[in-house]
C-alpha cells in the first residue's frame, strides 16, 4: 500500500509551503508518487495563509520552509497557532539554529528536517507525523 494513502482509502492532503521552485517539485513529485494529493503549493508566507484558510478542513499536513518571502515560514506559523488549533505541521528548511528548531518543536510542529532532503527519509518522517495526533 502507498504511504499517502489513509486506511479508508482516501489519500493525505499536503500543502508545501517552499519558495524555490526546483524544491518544491522535487517534494512534490517524491509525494504524489506514493499517492499523497498535493491541494497547493505556496511560494510565499502569504500563499500558505491563504492555502492554510481555503484548505484548513482538509489539509492533513503541511510542510513548511522558514525562508520564505513576505510572510517567513516562522511568522506563519505563529499566525496559524494564534488562529486556533494547529493542522500537523512539518518544516523543511535550510534554518538550522538549534534554538529555532526546538521552539517550533516545544510549540506544536511536529518535525523538523535541515535540507537536502532525501526521499526515502522525507516519506519515513511524513508517515511518522500523519500518525501522530496534532497538539491542542
Amino acid at each position: 500500500m502507498q504511504a499517502g494513502i489513509a486506511a479508508t482509502g482516501r489519500p493525505y492532503n499536503i500543502i508545501i509551503a517552499e519558495n524555490s521552485k526546483f524544491q518544491a517539485k522535487q517534494l512534490q513529485q517524491i509525494l504524489e508518487s506514493e499517492g499523497f494529493k498535493i491541494l497547493g503549493i505556496a511560494e510565499t508566507g502569504k500563499e500558505l495563509m491563504k492555502m492554510y484558510k481555503e484548505f484548513k478542513q482538509q489539509v492533513d499536513l503541511i510542510t513548511i520552509e522558514i525562508f520564505l518571502p513576505e510572510v517567513d515560514g516562522y511568522a506563519a506559523f505563529w499566525e496559524m497557532k494564534d488562529a486556533g488549533v494547529l493542522p500537523r505541521i512539518m518544516f523543511i528548511s535550510e534554518e538550522n539554529t538549534p534554538s529555532v528548531v526546538k521552539i517550533l518543536l516545544e510549540n506544536g510542529a511536529m518535525e523538523y528536517m535541515i535540507k537536502p532532503i532525501k526521499r526515502e527519509k522525507v516519506l519515513e518522517k511524513i508517515k511518522e507525523v500523519l500518525m501522530r495526533i496534532p497538539k491542542v
